[in-house]
């Protein structure tokens, strides 16, 4: 049996072929393979060209543009040496990243009779649209702060109506009792306001869920005499709120799924560049209470997230890198009252590396390294 096989140059066509399916069918001049002359008419061009492309090879090899870097002369480089930046290392780094993941695992599990007793029909947190809320209830405010009040309808309420009939009344007078009563905790200020006194407790100074205590090193600072703060210390507390905020529990996470802990990923990503824009300003200061929930709120994402929800993720690590910057730039004209009640910059490096390694956002640490050596 004949071998079907043609070599390639079998497989030209050749000009003269009668046109058929598949085949260009415009006529070619017949010239020989010598033609050198000027064409004249469209049958001598074609002829040109279909020779020049019968030369030309069938496969070519692109040039490699990246096959020139090696070849360059490097200059010296003259930055600073990765190790004297201060960023996290590899071997801290993987340690923190195993141990996040077995935090993750461990607190979806169910598991009763952890954290404070369920309160019934008591709220337990602003709806996650409320941002203003949020942070009051993140301050630690009473819950008529943070508890946005129903609005009652005056059409549908009907007059209340005397009772009919008689009435028995008491032989005795009962003593009147008092409409309002001040606690022993509370005072009166110019302006009729209550206010209350801010009282450190040996009850009160315990850690609970509920809260931190107020740092006493901070008020034994602020209320001494010789101190820069004194002339102003109780007010400067008061302007500060150092009230214990509210530290994330049980019982609040599994109230969070992944939707909303974005939400509330997104509040604390915006009140961080409130603060970067004005860093004087005693509003919107991130503190480390907000970084024990944000490190809380990451725990409830997983590792598959859209892209919408990675942006703002790289925008929260970004900003807590916008902080480390803040600090190393303006430490020295900044006031000692806010740099206290500040977020650490450890702080800031932990919710750096959740963004960049657990959900594999390498090249976060190249904007890192950028923004140390602007700070060198």
């Amino acid at each position: 049996m004949a071998s079907l096989k043609r070599k390639h140059d079998e497989l030209d066509e050749s000009d003269e072929d009668e046109p058929a399916y598949g085949k260009q069918i415009l006529p070619v001049a017949n010239l020989p393979n010598d033609f050198n002359e000027e064409p004249v008419d469209g049958l001598q061009y074609l002829f040109t060209v279909r020779r020049d492309a019968r030369q030309r090879p069938d496969v070519i090899r692109a040039p490699n543009p990246y096959s020139q870097a090696d070849s360059l002369d490097h200059e010296p480089s003259e930055d600073v040496d990765v190790e004297s930046l201060q960023l996290p290392s590899e071997e801290w780094r993987e340690q923190f990243e195993y141990r996040f993941l077995n935090f993750r695992k461990n607190i979806k599990q169910p598991t009763i009779h952890v954290g404070p007793p369920n309160h019934g029909s008591r709220r337990l947190m602003p709806d996650k649209k409320d941002r203003d809320l949020w942070w009051a209830f993140l301050e630690g405010q009473p819950e008529s702060d943070w508890t946005p009040v129903a609005k009652s309808n005056s059409k549908f309420q009907k007059p209340s109506r005397p009772p009919r009939g008689m009435r028995a009344w008491a032989d005795d007078p009962q003593p009147r009792r008092n409409l309002v009563s001040l606690h022993d905790t509370s005072l009166m200020n110019d302006e009729g306001e209550v206010e209350q006194v801010l009282r450190v407790d040996p009850a009160e100074s315990l850690p609970s869920p509920a809260g931190t205590p107020i740092p006493l090193d901070y008020l034994e600072g602020a209320m001494q005499p010789g101190s820069s703060t004194s002339a102003s210390g109780y007010s400067a507390v008061l302007r500060l709120n150092l009230q214990p905020p509210r530290e994330p529990n049980t019982v609040l996470l599994t109230q969070i799924d992944e939707k909303m802990a974005f939400h509330l990923l997104m509040y604390f990503t915006h009140w961080i560049n409130l603060y970067l824009k004005a860093p004087d300003v005693d509003e919107h200061i991130p503190k480390d209470s907000h970084a024990r929930w944000i490190f809380a709120l990451l725990s409830r994402v997983e590792d598959n997230v859209f892209a919408d929800d990675m942006n703002l993720l790289r925008n929260l690590a970004r900003a807590c890198l916008g902080l480390i910057e803040e600090k190393f730039k303006n430490e020295n004209s900044a006031s000692k009252s806010i740099l206290r009640c500040r977020m650490s910059e450890s702080s800031c490096w932990l919710i750096f590396t959740l963004v960049a390694d657990v959900w594999k956002q390498r090249d976060l640490w190249q904007d890192a390294e950028a923004a140390m050596r602007s700070c060198k």
